[in-house]
């Protein structure tokens, strides 16, 4: 069936109303206020009245300062009206019960007019001179920080090995707290107590500062400081395990591709190696010196901070320095141990958040912005009640986005029941967060550095509504709900997480879901969410990467018509209780998928990480009017692109306008019409040329996706791209409703490429490590037959094509029996070996090489993970299977 026209009239004012919505922030609500106060950190002075644009106040204190002088007997709301500009902070502002609207009234702090007020806690970085080996560097004075931004983008803190590779733990002694790696892996870094291991344990990742490195042979031996060592040797779980991801930061040896830093602090100068284009002479660096920002803070549960919104705010760069200064270790969700024993008793902290909330009632942030944030961005922790985070976007996150709720405190053991006033006995049941609305929010990159956290973390709720959020690109849980891993009764009840649209997440640890719940719930629902491309990583361990997962004591709660579409797990339930009640969950089902998500009112939201977005768009032809190429870029889920119904080699693709880092693309199929022949078989593919000569292929699709689905998935390349094309494979007819692609953040490969073959050449393909071949084994045919090394004999077995496909994607075909390399399954696990198959097409037989010390890295494209000789074995016959990219010569490969 081709596509049914909509009329010019209609689809002309569909488009004009999306642009008029998207362009700026919904206007703020009309308020008959009795008084309005301005501030403006431009023109603003702090000696004037406040009281109009004219005589703006210059800071959000002094303002501050003139509601206390009125709030005590309110008639009306008061609104404090932010105009656009940056408010610099030394220190956080304190909102408490004294700046709290009353007489049911409200103070309201917002952007005035559509204005972009930007509360920031960044210090500019200026005054860079050129050192050696292309770096610049810059006087810092005392100042540290684990983040920095250049020209709006996050830079990669110095690490080795490069970012996209890691190394695995060889071994542990707990009884001496020594960790093992291979000596190959270690040298004498000069200032070595700043240097840091950050260390991958199932759902958890802890950054272990250095002590000592001593060699014994091929095996380093690492000492880590006390404080860390006294907890990772200790506790039990998440589990330190032979084969743990990790790498090594902070040394200025490991500062060598465009895009990483390095803070000096015993010089006092941070190094930095531009990207392409960068100019340090102009560029606008920041890095963040301020902890919290906002700190919303009651006196006490009898008298706590209410009525207060804010609105229209972007806030922004906050710091978190406890890893640096005592270390880190992740309990989970990103509440970090402060002790733990090896029976599994843990306590934790709770990491700071750039805006947060305690003690506080109906206090509601709306429509704001959280960006570069050095830990959580917003947090309602404990004693808030009717209280609200509807409509904020956040991205770059170094942690939580939103976390809600008390999880443990300090001394208090993190398994224990939570029950006031019960357990604990006398603590006041008001503590408990009850009745938060996190509705329709959009979320994505959140775990930036400290991976093992979510979009939304709640810990002990109580009728809290986490619904219709976007979440994506994350390295753990979209959402997590629930805490004490206990099937007693406790303070969690009464939640909903429900209609949320949740993808590409996950995509890094192991252990957990789109969306995680813990303990005892009663009353809990999770519906009709939409969650989709949830795979497992190439570092995850062998622990669930689910849909849903309802961990230990979860019971008495019901999770119904949700939707999980391309999870590497659908439903994981781990000592549940008899009460958890699963109905119509399933793969498809487009009534759930529409209503998943933000809201009408929200939608215009998804605009704003779109680089695409009302950007020049061309295509291979147009079906007619209404069905421009503009369609898939209008963020308007009534139109979209189509081609002509001849056109057997459509495709669509977009000028971004400047070459961009890209981390991830989603594409929504058709809403209106069944057509399943348009929801499959095509690329995403990004170039420099707008020709598309050359490309590399950013996201591919074989397999037939739900109706009106969306695609999203996670662009791992570490270069950029001004033109992204989404191409038809297979001929058939096309159709795109929306397309984004979002820009990431981090350090750009230093060097890129494939290597120089000839696709009607056989090669030799040898492991650097042991030298010997890949080979089929026994000079089999047949399908199914493994791959091993064998030494050298020119054998037809030993012989292989490299045949490009599309863009950096090939096919490696045995010129003995005509099969091509497979990955077994389309296996995402770690160890699973290779095989020689019929060639079908299909992700997992198509391969792409990057680079790496003394040959290539040759990755599978479904599992993105390297091929390697198992064990780092140098024996005959040794197998050649998958694991997740390491810098190590097992995993090097020439072409010969």
């Amino acid at each position: 069936m081709r596509p049914r026209r909509i009329g010019a009239v209609t689809v002309k004012a569909m488009a004009a109303a999306a642009v008029a919505l998207a362009a700026t922030l919904p206007a703020q609500p009309a308020y008959a206020a009795a008084t309005n106060f301005y501030v403006d950190p431009v023109n603003g002075n702090d000696s004037n009245s406040g009281t109009s644009t004219a005589s703006a106040f210059r800071t959000v204190q002094a303002a501050q300062n003139a509601v206390r002088a009125i709030n005590a007997n309110m008639a009306d709301d008061i609104v404090v009206n932010l105009r656009g500009g940056t408010y610099t902070l030394t220190g956080p502002i304190a909102f408490g019960t004294t700046d709290s609207g009353t007489n049911g009234h409200t103070v309201v702090y917002q952007a005035y007019n559509g204005e972009t007020p930007v509360i920031s806690g960044g210090k500019s970085i200026t005054g860079w001179t050129a050192a050696a080996n292309g770096e610049y560097k810059a006087s810092i004075g005392t100042t540290n920080f684990r983040q920095l931004y250049v020209n709006g983008v996050r830079a990669t803190r110095a690490r080795y090995p490069d970012a996209g590779t890691d190394f695995n733990l060889q071994g542990s002694d707990k009884t001496n707290k020594l960790l093992k790696v291979l000596a190959s892996q270690t040298s004498n870094w000069g200032n070595l107590n700043q240097v840091e291991m950050m260390l991958e344990t199932q759902w958890g990742e802890s950054y272990l500062r250095l002590k000592s490195i001593s060699t014994s042979g091929s095996t380093a031996n690492i000492s880590i400081q006390d404080h860390e060592a006294g907890i990772l040797f200790q506790r039990p779980w998440p589990q330190l395990a032979d084969g743990s991801p990790f790498h090594f930061e902070n040394a200025h040896e490991f500062l060598n591709e465009p895009g990483e830093f390095y803070v000096d602090t015993a010089a006092q100068t941070v190094y930095y190696k531009p990207r392409p284009g960068e100019d340090m002479s102009t560029a606008a660096a920041q890095a963040p010196t301020v902890q919290t920002l906002f700190d919303v803070k009651g006196i006490s549960l009898n008298s706590p901070a209410h009525d207060l919104r804010f609105s229209g705010i972007t806030f922004a760069r906050t710091t978190w320095m406890e890893p640096t200064n005592n270390g880190y270790l992740n309990g989970q969700g990103g509440n970090y141990n402060i002790s733990a024993d090896n029976n599994n008793n843990q306590y934790v902290g709770r990491p700071p958040a750039g805006v947060q909330a305690a003690y506080a009632d109906r206090v509601s942030f709306t429509n704001n912005t959280f960006t570069q944030m050095g830990s959580t961005a917003l947090d309602l922790s404990h004693g808030v009640h009717d209280s609200s985070a509807i409509g904020n976007y956040l991205y770059d996150i170094a942690g939580n986005g939103i976390m809600v709720g008390k999880f443990s405190d300090p001394t208090v053991e993190y398994h224990t029941v939570y029950n006031p006033p019960t357990t604990p006995a006398g603590e006041d049941a008001r503590e408990v967060v009850k009745n938060v609305a996190v509705k329709n929010n959009l979320i994505t990159r959140t775990g930036q550095d400290y991976l093992g956290t979510a979009g939304v973390n709640a810990g002990f709720v109580n009728g809290t509504a986490i619904d219709h959020n976007d979440i994506s690109d994350t390295p753990w849980a979209g959402i997590s709900l629930g805490w004490g891993w206990q099937s007693a009764a406790n303070a969690e009840g009464n939640n909903s997480v429900s209609y949320n649209r949740i993808g590409n997440v996950m995509n890094r640890l192991c252990d957990s879901a789109a969306i995680y719940h813990l303990s005892n719930d009663p009353g809990t629902v999770f519906n009709g969410n939409y969650i989709h491309d949830v795979v497992r990583g190439p570092a995850a361990c062998g622990s669930a990467v689910a849909g849903l997962y309802t961990d230990e004591g979860s019971d008495n709660m019901t999770l119904s018509n949700n939707v999980l579409s391309h999870t590497d797990g659908f439903i994981n339930q781990n000592r549940n209780g008899s009460n958890v009640t699963l109905t119509n969950n399933t793969t498809s089902g487009d009534t759930v998928i529409k209503a998943s998500g933000l809201e009408s009112a929200y939608q215009w939201m998804t605009a704003r990480p779109n680089l695409a977005y009302n950007k020049p768009a061309s295509s291979s032809s147009v079906y007619g009017t209404g069905t421009e190429p503009s369609k898939a870029v209008d963020n308007n889920g009534a139109t979209g692109w189509s081609p002509t119904g001849s056109d057997t080699s459509a495709w669509w693709q977009v000028d971004l306008g400047q070459s961009y880092q890209l981390g991830q693309f989603a594409l929504t199929t058709r809403q209106d019409l069944d057509q399943s022949e348009t929801r499959g078989n095509f690329e995403v593919r990004g170039s420099n040329d707008p020709n598309f000569g050359s490309y590399t292929v950013l996201g591919r699709q074989t397999s037939t996706l739900p109706l009106a689905s969306t695609l999203t998935g996670d662009i791992d390349v570490r270069q950029a791209f001004r033109y992204v094309r989404v191409a038809k494979t297979d001929g058939a007819y096309f159709y795109i409703t929306d397309f984004s692609v979002q820009q990431t953040g981090g350090a750009q490969a230093a060097s890129t490429g494939t290597p120089n073959t000839n696709p009607s050449t056989y090669y030799t393909i040898k492991n650097v490590n042991s030298g010997q071949a890949m080979d089929v084994y026994g000079g089999s045919t047949a399908d199914g037959t493994s791959i091993v090394q064998w030494p050298s004999s020119g054998g037809a077995n030993q012989q292989w094509n490299i045949v490009p496909v599309s863009g950096q994607l090939f096919k490696i075909v045995s010129r003995n029996s005509g099969k091509v390399l497979d990955m077994n399954f389309s296996s995402h696990w770690r160890g699973t070996a290779v095989l020689q198959y019929s060639y079908n097409g299909g992700n997992n037989q198509l391969w792409y090489f990057e680079q790496t010390s003394g040959g290539y890295l040759i990755r599978n494209y479904e599992s993105r993970q390297a091929l390697e000789v198992s064990g780092a074995s140098t024996a005959n016959a040794a197998v050649i299977d998958q694991w997740m990219p390491l810098n190590q010569s097992h995993q090097a490969w020439t072409i010969q």
